[in-house]
Parts: structure tokens; sequence; C-alpha cells
């Protein structure tokens, strides 16, 4: 039996006392509700320590609300230009990017801050980062790459004479070589991390070592001690009250009552975790509990139970091209529809599994999909002999041919099931490769965009900053609807709320405006786009949001800008962005600009047949435009 198991970064709450759930939640929502309010923030780098606090004990109960404090402090440190705090915020938004299941933004934070710690020469800080690094290719399945820099932080701390640091190195290096097989190895260097953390009594980084050093024993089919230790480990984070770090140890010690066959305790210990990683948005948990209920079942025979969880589970692996979990999750589906008595589903998801796998299936497979295929023959051969029975009954010739129209419409009917789950499978493989491909031209737009910000950090004139820094947000707008296009549900579609609503915040975190001083409305009715579409009208809406930011509120002022989006009677696409501003009368004149906006919009607009009307005054300024050549997916 292969048991999930879940690997996460450390030190989601490391420095902080334990606080009431209520507590948390009261002080968290009284900060949201400041910042979304448009409150004046502190302007000062002595208040951030207190700012980041809070928002730390906030991502403990909710990760969500956790990256959007971290995001809103952030646009603060940039403001004043801490670089100190802006390396340290990186670090916590990819991390909690990366507990949220985002590997990408995770990535990008993480980069962004060992460039920082480099240009610094914070080798404490770099270390720190590598490991984090090292998680982001674990994840991805690059376990060489993983390697790499779990032994760069090894190096560091040791250098460093940092005991801590070394022994949380040891973990990550024992967590590879676990992903790797090679258990006796792992034990090794989990023991060199345990054994420091009881010497220096860090209880919470202890836990997480008595749960890796659990697993893998695990593996080596000691029972005893891996219950021990994980035991240990669900004691220590009972005492210390983070709720995510109990949901692993629930996790890792209901995979061990699996394995002893203890399984209705087991399913409690799952069950427990999965409560835990819904309340606080870990989808890596999540994704770990909901496979290990599944498959608790259907070691109980309750294969109806099962099913929905197997099921839940093979979204999100098309969804987050997990293909390394896909293997199991197929053999699985297999044994449910098996126990449910649809031997043809059964025997299709056997297929899969074949496929995905990285060698023939073995021996223990190739007898269950033989047996599988032997009940479905059998029970076709039985149908067909009580169809015989019938037949030898009937003597009239009017019966035969009844006989041979149903048998016709059976052959009909067989050909269609088979040409369908054909073409189903084919769309899958397809589906999975179109994703692919967004997925690596954003990709390629975000290394493109990360030239553009490494080059404007070499740039000291104004004028060509200035150009440097819109370029890459045309980069990130298009990069965009990519991204939007490998996560959403339609690979053909956009949808354009959720795409200007997300367009909308990068701006004003590129403008540093996410603290709230300017404030955007958006009217947008639920509209869904084919890309050749999306691209220009992503591109003319970053125009005119990039203008009201940049010309509308000068000197600090306060305001906000409209964004509208609606088809109307005709059928045309109307767009309609408005500021209550200074107006282009009193707007202020930047050296070296250049009409270079205004001609894309102006270019883009002919491409989808648009129109453009502008209304301007001392309380304003708007444009209106609206389009006829638009393909709209349903």
């Amino acid at each position: 039996m292969k048991a999930y198991l879940v690997f996460v970064l450390l030190g989601l709450s490391a420095g902080f006392g334990a606080m009431p759930l209520l507590a948390q939640s009261t002080a968290c929502d009284s900060l949201l509700l400041a910042t979304t309010a448009g409150q004046t923030m502190p302007d000062d780098t002595a208040t951030l320590e207190p700012l980041f606090k809070q928002a730390s004990q906030c991502g403990e109960y909710s990760l969500e609300n956790g990256l959007r404090l971290y995001r809103h402090i952030y646009a603060i440190a940039r403001r004043l230009q801490a670089d100190t705090w802006l390396a340290r915020l990186e670090v916590a938004i990819g991390r909690t990017h990366a507990n949220l299941g985002a590997p990408d933004s995770a990535m990008a934070y993480f980069t962004l801050a060992q460039q920082r710690f480099e240009k610094q020469g914070d080798m404490a800080g770099l270390a720190n980062v590598y490991t984090k690094i090292r998680w982001v290719h674990s994840y991805l399945g690059n376990n060489e790459k993983a390697a790499e820099f779990a032994f760069k932080a090894l190096a560091l701390y040791e250098k460093l004479n940092d005991e801590v640091g070394t022994a949380q190195a040891n973990n990550y290096i024992a967590d590879i070589l676990y992903a790797q097989e090679k258990w006796e190895a792992s034990v090794q260097y989990a023991e060199k991390a345990y054994q420091t953390q009881r010497k220096l009594n860090l209880r919470e980084d202890l836990a997480c070592s008595a749960q890796a050093m659990g697993d893998t024993w695990l593996q080596l089919r000691d029972y005893p001690k891996e219950l021990a230790y994980q035991d240990e480990a669900l004691a220590i984070r009972r005492q210390l009250g983070s709720d995510i770090d109990l949901g692993l140890s629930l996790n890792s010690r209901g995979n061990v009552l699996k394995y002893l066959k203890r399984y209705p305790e087991a399913l409690k210990s799952y069950q427990e975790a999965l409560q835990l990683a819904i309340k606080t948005d870990f989808t890596p948990l999540r994704t770990s509990c909901t496979s290990n209920i599944g498959h608790i079942y259907n070691l109980l025979g309750e294969y109806k139970k099962a099913l929905p969880y197997h099921l839940q589970i093979r979204q999100a692996i098309q969804e987050l091209f997990q293909l390394d979990k896909a293997e199991e999750n197929y053999r699985l589906l297999a044994e449910a529809y098996a126990g449910i008595g649809r031997f043809d589903s059964a025997y299709f998801f056997l297929q899969l599994n074949k496929q995905t796998g990285d060698s023939l299936l073995n021996e223990e497979n190739t007898i269950r999909m033989s047996e599988l295929q032997t009940q479905y023959e059998t029970a076709q051969k039985e149908a067909r002999i009580v169809t015989q029975a019938q037949q030898l009954d009937r003597e009239r010739s009017r019966f035969w041919a009844v006989l041979v129209g149903l048998a016709g419409a059976l052959l009909a009917g067989g050909l269609l099931w088979r040409l369908t789950r054909q073409l189903q499978r084919r769309n899958e493989e397809k589906e999975f490769l179109i994703k692919e491909i967004h997925h690596r031209v954003k990709n390629n737009l975000q290394v493109l965009s990360s030239l553009l910000h490494l080059q404007s950090r070499q740039i000291t004139d104004e004028t060509a900053l200035d150009a440097v820094r819109e370029g890459q947000n045309r980069v990130d707008a298009m990069g965009l609807i990519h991204q939007k296009l490998y996560m959403g549900d339609n690979i053909a579609a956009v949808d354009m709320a959720d795409y200007t609503r997300h367009l909308g915040d990068m701006l004003l975190e590129s403008f540093g405006l996410a603290e709230g001083r300017v404030q955007l409305r958006y009217a947008i009715q639920p509209l869904r786009l084919d890309v050749d579409t999306a691209v220009p009208l992503g591109l003319i809406i970053n125009e005119l949001l990039t203008n009201a930011l940049k010309y509308a509120f000068p000197e600090g002022r306060a305001g906000q800008v409209d964004i509208a989006l609606w088809q109307d009677e005709t059928g045309k696409l109307r767009l309609e962005v408005s500021d209550n501003g200074v107006g282009k009368a009193a707007a202020p004149v930047l050296k070296g600009s250049t009409a270079f906006g205004t001609n894309l919009i102006q270019m883009l607009s002919k491409k989808l047949k648009g129109s453009i009307q502008v209304a301007e005054g001392s309380g304003g300024y708007a444009t209106r435009m609206a389009f006829e050549n638009i393909k709209y997916i349903l």
C-alpha cells in the first residue's frame, strides 16, 4: 500500500506565542477592515514588525487572509524602500503561496528575495531562501535541483555555525532522499536533525523531525518506531496549537495506522486532519487527506463512499498537473469501480494506470487487471447466453427480425460507446497539452518580466525607467491571460471579470498603491472571451488603468477608478474606465513622456473594430470604447 505524504515549509508560526483562534480572528478581521477601508497606515519601518506578526498570526487560521496582509505590508515597505524588509516579506509571501499550492508564484517571490540577500551579503537570509526554493523543486518533482539547493543551504548554515539552520537543512535533505526512496540514507539525515533539535529544545522543529523519522520508519516497516515518533510529534503539536502542523501529524499518524490495518482509527485521524486543512485553506494537506480517506474506504470495502474522494483527487491532478499522483489515483479508482460492479470503468482506469506509470505494472496489478478483465468478459458472455436462450424460445420470423434489430442496435450502441470513450481520452490528452502550452507561455513571459525588472534596477534615467516598467506591466498583463487559461476550467475562454480584478491588483502593487489610497471599483458583466479577443482587450485595459493611476492622482491625492465592461443589446462589447482625479488639464506633465500608450490603444482598438470617446473635465477623466469584432465563449 502506498501512503500519501506531504512535506511543507517550516516556520509558519515560528516566533509567535499561541493565541486563541477567536482572538486571532478578531484581530485579523480588524486589520483587514482597516486596509480595505483605505485608512492611513504607518509610514515608518518601526511599525512593520508588529504588522508582520499580526499577518503571520492571521495566516495561522487563514492562509488567504495572511497573504492579503503580507501584500499590504509589502506595498508599504516598497514605498519606504526598506530593502531588508522587502526581502523578509518576499520570503513570507512566497511561503504562503507555496502552502496554497501555487509553486510558480512562490518561486517568483523566492527568486526576488534571493537576489536581495545576495546584494546585501546576508548569508543567513540566503541560506533560508535556498531551503524555500528547495521546496518548490521538490513539489514539482525535480529532486535533483531540490537536493542542489538543500546542500547549498547546509553548507552556508555550517559556515555560520548555525545549529538550528543546520538541523533544518538536514531535515530537508532527508525529505529529498525519502522522495527518492533511499530510506536508510533519509533516516540518517533525519536523525541528525532530531538529535540537534532535542538538545536545543526546539519543540516545533523537533515535531517536524519526529514526523519525518516516523514516515521513514514506516517505509522501513518498523511500525513500533514509526508510531512512537508520530505520537511524539502529535503530542508536541497539540500543545503548540498550530492547526496546519497538527493536521500534518494526524495525516502521518493515519498512514502508520493504515499499515497496521487499524482502519477505523486511521480514518478518524485522516478526517480530523482534513477538517484542519479545509479550515486553514492548506491545499497540499487537503489533497493528501482526501486521497487517504478514499484509500481507507477501499480497504474497508466501502467503495461507494470511496469513489467521491478518488474523483476529487482526479480533478485536482488535472487542474494542477500533478502527474506523479495520477498512477496511484487511477489504481484506486479502478478498485472502487470494480467493488461496485462497474468493470468497464475499472478496466478503463487500469489502462490509464498502465499508460501513466514509468514502468510496466507490477505483478500484483497485472493479476488484478487480468481478474477484472476476466470478470468483465464473463459478465458480457453471461449476457449473451441469456439473449441466446431467449432467442431459442422464439420461433416466429417476426421475433427473429426484432432480435436482429436489437442486435444491430446493441452493436451500434457498443461502437458508439467505444468511439465516445476514445474521443473523450483524446480530448483529455489534447486539453492537457494545450494547458501545458499556456503554462509554458506564461512562464516564458514571467522570465521576460523578471529580465525587465532586473534591467530596471540598473537604470537611473526616470524616463527610461518609466518606459521599462510600463513594458513589464504589459508583459505581465499578457502573462495573466495565459495563467487564467491553464488554471481555468475552460482552456478556450478567459473569465474577464476575474482577469480584470487580478490585473487591477497587479497594477496597484506595481505603482505602490496597494495600501488603499486609490480604490478600484468594478462593474463587470460575467463574460467569457476567446484568447484572440482577451489579449488585445487586456492590453487596452492595462493602458487605460496605467494612465489613470499615473496621472490622475498626483501629490498623494486619494481617489477612485471605475472599470465597467458589458455587452449591450446590439451585441457590442463596451468598456469604460473613468476616474475622479484632477483631469487632463491639471495632470502632471512627465519629462520625456511619449504617446506610445495612446497609439497602442488605437492600434489594438482597430483590431477589435472599436470606437473611442473621451470625456474630460476638472472632476476627472473617462474613456469609453465600443468593440464589434468580439468572440464570446458560452
